[in-house]
């Protein structure tokens, strides 16, 4: 049977091989690097896309709220964590012919009890249909006709689906639309018309000493500026006029936006300064043991020269197996990241209570191939003066050296 001749990539491999320690350990730098570099770019992106999905669609120009309440309207906006808050709903009649405002429509938040739908309370909320420019639009499918006070509209990380019954206060509810990943609270919120999320409010007894006038309330009111006006206008017009006798408060869509985009700003510019910290980290880490391992490998150059190796193919060699070992913990941090952030994500998104939409497989591709270019440069990069250095040196007297 005929052997297989020996080549540099297959000499490489049996260093890397007969170092097992090393080489785990250099592996393991590489991978930290890589996942660092691919997992925060990829979080990164799929909060950016869920914040320019929020700006794109959400419609409002401005939120008014009660008064003390705008971190709770946040906080349902962004995470859909439960809460419930109430204001006079006839102020709209009274504000919606200001000059500037294009819509106006209301809301009512409602935090329920478990469902069989959720393994935790979800945000009820009410919409008027009629006037509602900000959850039709992202309905996966347009209701064929108006929803019934039977029926709920959920959000995308509902389980239940189309057709489903679910309950709510003991009351059965059929589910008729699912909406598209808002990337917000949306995606864990039920919708319901405003005249069923009024009967239960009334049976939860939401409205303690007022239950006779539980119609009167709702909990937000969304304006949408028209172009020509700007929003604070609209709030200078609607302040001195009602904000004492109402109690409210204005949340800033824009403001809002605005400093979520700043905290991601500082998120990325941590996440990219760790990676190059690690990048860096990497090429010393590589440098030092390769520079280190000089001596203990003398006489295994020395033979491999005697043997008919060229100065050139032993350069290759040193450079393959860096090249092997940084292609290895390329691999393994990009596998890993993506493992991490595809099964935690939404975890990762909620818990810093943001907007988060997953980025398309194209996007990811484009991302690790990035990643691991810039990965598989390090070990090379690093190695290059060790190559050069353990193949000057005489080859007679290193293996005298030993005798």
């Amino acid at each position: 049977m005929q052997e297989k001749p020996i080549t540099i990539s297959h000499l490489a491999w049996k260093n890397i091989q007969r170092r097992p320690f090393r080489s785990c350990c250099l592996i393991i730098v590489i991978t930290l690097f890589s996942a660092t570099l691919f997992g925060g770019s990829v979080l990164m992106k799929n909060l950016s896309q869920g914040i320019s999905g929020m700006a794109d669609r959400l419609g409002a120009d401005i939120l008014i709220v009660p008064y003390g309440y705008e971190k709770n309207m946040e906080v349902a906006l962004l995470r859909g964590e439960p809460s419930s808050f109430y204001l006079k709903v006839d102020l709209i009649d009274k504000i919606k012919n200001i000059k500037g405002i294009e819509a106006i429509s209301p809301q009512l938040f409602i935090a329920s009890l478990n469902a069989g739908c959720c393994t935790t309370k979800v945000q009820l909320i009410g919409f008027d249909e009629q006037s509602d420019f900000v959850i039709k639009p992202w309905l996966q499918t347009q209701l064929s006709q108006p929803l019934t006070d039977n029926q709920v509209v959920v959000g995308a990380k509902i389980t239940s689906q189309v057709g489903d019954e679910i309950l709510f206060f003991n009351q059965p509810f059929k589910i008729a639309a699912k909406m598209d990943s808002t990337g917000m609270g949306f995606d864990t919120s039920v919708f319901m018309t405003m005249s069923a999320a009024q009967k239960l409010m009334k049976e939860a007894k939401l409205i303690e000493g007022d239950v006779d006038h539980f119609t009167d309330y709702a909990s937000s009111i969304f304006i949408k500026v028209n172009h020509d006006y700007q929003p604070k206008d609209i709030i200078n017009q609607i302040m001195p006029k009602f904000a004492m006798d109402y109690n409210i408060d204005f949340v800033m869509t824009k403001g809002m936006l605005s400093n979520i985009a700043k905290w991601l700003s500082g998120f990325s510019t941590i996440v990219y300064s760790l990676s190059a910290i690690f990048w860096v980290l990497a090429i010393i880490v590589i440098f030092v043991i390769f520079s280190s391992s000089l001596n203990e490998r003398k006489r295994e150059i020395s033979l491999l020269r005697i043997l008919g190796a060229s100065r050139s193919d032993l350069i290759k060699m040193l450079l393959k197996e860096s090249l092997i070992i940084s292609a290895l913990g390329g691999i393994a941090g990009i596998v890993i990241a993506a493992i991490l952030i595809y099964a935690f994500s939404l975890l990762i998104c909620q818990s810093i209570g943001l907007p988060c939409v997953n980025i398309s497989l194209f996007d990811a591709i484009i991302y690790a191939v990035i990643v691991f270019i810039l990965t598989v440069i390090i070990g090379p990069l690093s190695c290059i003066y060790s190559a050069l250095s353990m193949t000057k040196f005489d080859t007679y007297s290193t293996l005298r050296e030993g005798e």
